[in-house]
């Protein structure tokens, strides 16, 4: 009885093949293997990893690490998610048989995933072609230059295409791993490994890169304090005058600053933080999109929908339904 349980199990799980190449970039590899391939029989279903050599080159990493992996591109065709972890190099080229593997595989259903640097293999692909893409912010030009028909987004941490994902800067690997496991296992297992690895269970794919400016000691005592009241009270009016007032300075001053220490107008960054506790909610709660809306600040169904929808990508409903079956909303 044991061994068909695990039989089961093991057909159960999603097969994901994390690709390796001579140069391997150690962070981006390390994250894919630390969510996908450790060991966690407390899960059932989990993930079935392999590690794919892209050619039969000695495969070695930053460090003098070596890597032992042999090449079977033939695994990439009946895989549930294929982890492209960085790149050798943006002028690097792509071998036409590890192209040709990619593109057959996206065709049959499989879903492929870039961390950092890892984009100019999809892009290389054409599997990018007049979609969104993400990647490091200083590779942001090198991608535009090279592949002129990639839609490349500055400002997330995360893009998901449906059948084709990229992040944006090598940590960012992180919160898409845990986005996956979000849209494949749910929401408690997700937080569950996110826990595990001591990181936020969940940065929103919205958010920017980096703020141009550090937040200095300056904004301790006033701006960063803003922020916190403002989360704890997102669903009350927060006009400028009031957020002013919060921080002991005039309206200019503080749009100013607020702009400096987050990247973002107010308004702009308000309206994210609201369709964050919005997605929350849609994950955790049966609450309908009216309540959800009055809780956010965002008061109306219609502006909840017009605000998650630009922000997201989706609709609340859709959103919802990656978590709970029914999909109310």
């Amino acid at each position: 009885m044991p061994r068909e349980n695990t039989q089961r199990t093991m057909a159960n799980n999603k097969k994901v093949c994390i690709l390796v190449y001579d140069g391997l970039c150690l962070f981006e590899y390390s994250i894919a293997v630390e969510i996908f391939a450790l060991p966690r029989p407390e899960y059932e279903p989990w993930y079935d990893c392999h590690i794919i050599a892209i050619d039969d080159r000695p495969i070695r990493g930053h460090g003098n690490i070596v890597i032992d992996a042999n090449k079977n591109l033939e695994q990439l065709y009946d895989a549930d998610l294929i982890i492209i972890p960085g790149w050798r190099g943006v002028d690097k080229l792509v071998p036409p048989d590890l192209k040709a593997a990619l593109v057959n595989a996206n065709q049959r259903g499989v879903h492929i995933a870039s961390i950092c640097s890892g984009v100019f293999v999809l892009a290389a692909c054409g599997l990018l072609d007049n979609n969104k893409a993400a990647t490091h912010w200083k590779y942001l030009d090198a991608l535009k230059e090279r592949y002129p028909d990639v839609i490349v987004d500055p400002d997330v941490l995360y893009i998901d295409n449906g059948d084709i994902l990229t992040s944006a800067g090598s940590a960012t690997g992180i919160d898409l791993c845990l986005h996956i496991i979000r849209n494949d296992f749910g929401v408690e297992r997700s937080n569950e490994i996110a826990r595990r690895l001591v990181v936020p269970a969940h940065r929103g794919a919205g958010l920017p890169q980096f703020f141009s400016r550090t937040i200095g000691s300056e904004y301790k005592s006033n701006i960063a304090k803003l922020l916190d009241v403002i989360r704890e009270e997102l669903g009350q009016e927060w006009s400028i005058g009031r957020m002013a007032d919060v921080c002991n300075s005039s309206p200019r001053t503080l749009q100013r600053k607020f702009r400096d220490a987050t990247g973002l107008s107010p308004l702009a960054w308000i309206t994210r933080e609201r369709v964050e506790l919005a997605k929350e909610l849609l994950e955790t709660t049966d609450l309908n999109i009216e309540k959800i809306a009055k809780i956010t600040g965002l008061k109306t169904p219609e502006t909840l929908r017009h605000h998650f929808k630009r922000i997201t990508g989706a609709s609340p409903t859709k959103f919802r339904s990656k978590f709970k079956p029914d999909g109310r909303a």
